[in-house]
Order: C-alpha cells, then structure tokens, then sequence
C-alpha cells in the first residue's frame, strides 16, 4: 500500500496521514513553541520551591529547605516522565516528516 494518495490525473499527489498523524499535526500546530513560552513556564515551575528555599535559608529551617528540595526533586522527575512519553510522538512526527519528505522530487531537497 502506498503512502501517497492518487490525484485526479491518476498520479500521486500527496501523502495519505492517518487519523492519529492528523491529530498530531493539529496540536503541534497549535502550540506555543517559543522560546519565551518555554522559558516562562521553566519559570514558573520551578520559582515557587526556589523562593521556599530561599526562604528556609533565610530563617535557618531546614525542615524548609528540605521541602523546597523535594519539590525540586519532583519537577524534574516529572520532567523525566513526560520527556518519556513525549517519545511516542517523536516517532509519530517522524513518520510525518518521512512522509512529506518522499513527496519532494530530487531538486527540491537542495534548495
């Protein structure tokens, strides 16, 4: 079965995307992707428990700092997690991106 889907004028004219590649694109064209909205959220994240342990060193609380070093533990661990999941959909794009590529003819890739 081929990728492509037939034009009018019998030849293959544009890749065939599954319904799960469609819904892919869709979101990832959706999203932010900027660098101020990536950082903004690392922000965000991780300031509360940074703030917190600033704040114990400041009392002397170590029972304080030792929180806001747990909750740093548990964002990055997160972070590890859906890094994890994240891969599913790398895969997913791949095949999107192998996809659109095999429709470019040979003097299309150098430009």
């Amino acid at each position: 079965m081929s990728i492509f889907s037939e034009g009018q004028d019998g030849r293959e004219s544009r890749p065939e995307f599954t319904d799960e590649e469609i819904r892919l694109i869709r979101l990832w064209s959706l999203s932010d992707g900027s660098a101020g909205g990536q950082v903004s959220a690392q922000v965000a994240y991780f300031a509360t428990p940074a703030v917190f342990g600033i704040y114990g060193l400041a009392t002397g609380s170590l029972a304080v700092v030792g929180v806001a070093f747990v909750c740093i533990l548990l964002l990055l661990a997160w972070g590890f997690v859906s890094t994890w999941r994240d891969q599913r959909k790398f895969g997913l794009m791949q095949s999107i991106c192998a996809k659109v590529l095999a429709m470019q003819s040979a003097g299309e890739e150098r430009k």
